[in-house]
């Protein structure tokens, strides 16, 4: 069973790469750019939940940590979309709270880590954990605030989209990379790829549509 779940994984996660890249060169708002969204969000969906399925049946704190990153930033990717008003649901706070119950106790395995002198491992695992705290942290800063439009809705929804992109990429890494150091595989996606987004999101904040 874990053998198909883990072929089905794999499909999809090569679909919702593939996708990504169609809905990034599209234009945006258009009906391709739509279409590749909605396969793209299907496909990190599932991604998410059978990561989170495997890392249950084979306890591993790392892929658990990445199914909880796909599905947080989808999730929030497409209700950016779809919320046009920018005013947070019932739903909203709820995936915030699971982000932060998540991002907690990964924290806590990393600091249990980092006491036992694991290696990297834990240290990963605090960066990871700091990170998924910190977006739903700012999610309710944000919605404190008033609501998400305009401008800063597209920038959010590309921001989440791409964000999840990277959880995908740094999946492919360690899975195919493991030979690298552990560092770089499940950092070096995300150093090398956060620029890239402040960078867009400016660019749509100033009126940019496209890179």
């Amino acid at each position: 069973m874990i053998q198909g779940i883990l072929l089905l994984h794999i499909v999809a996660g090569g679909a919702a790469l593939a996708s990504a890249g169609l809905a990034i060169v599209s234009a945006k708002g258009g009906r391709t750019h739509r279409l590749a969204g909605r396969v793209y969000t299907l496909s990190m969906t599932f991604v998410g939940l059978s990561a989170l399925v495997m890392a249950m049946v084979n306890p591993n704190a790392f892929l658990f940590a990445i199914g909880v990153f796909s599905l947080y930033l989808v999730f929030t990717g497409w209700r950016s979309a779809t919320l046009r008003d920018g005013r947070p649901r019932l739903v909203d706070h709820g995936g915030g709270a699971m982000m932060t119950l998540a991002g907690l106790a990964m924290f806590g395995w990393g600091v249990q880590g980092v006491l036992e002198g694991a290696g990297a491992e834990p240290v990963i695992l605090l960066a990871l954990s700091s990170i998924g705290l910190c977006m739903a942290l700012m999610d309710w800063r944000d919605w404190a605030r008033g609501p998400i439009i305009g401008k800063s809705r597209i920038a959010r929804h590309l921001g989440r989209m791409l964000g999840a992109s990277i959880a995908t990429i740094t999946a492919v890494g360690v899975v195919n990379f493991d030979h690298m150091p552990e560092l770089i595989v499940w950092l070096g996606p995300t150093a090398i790829l956060t620029p890239v987004i402040f960078w867009w999101t400016a660019r749509v904040m100033n009126g940019a549509t496209r890179p």
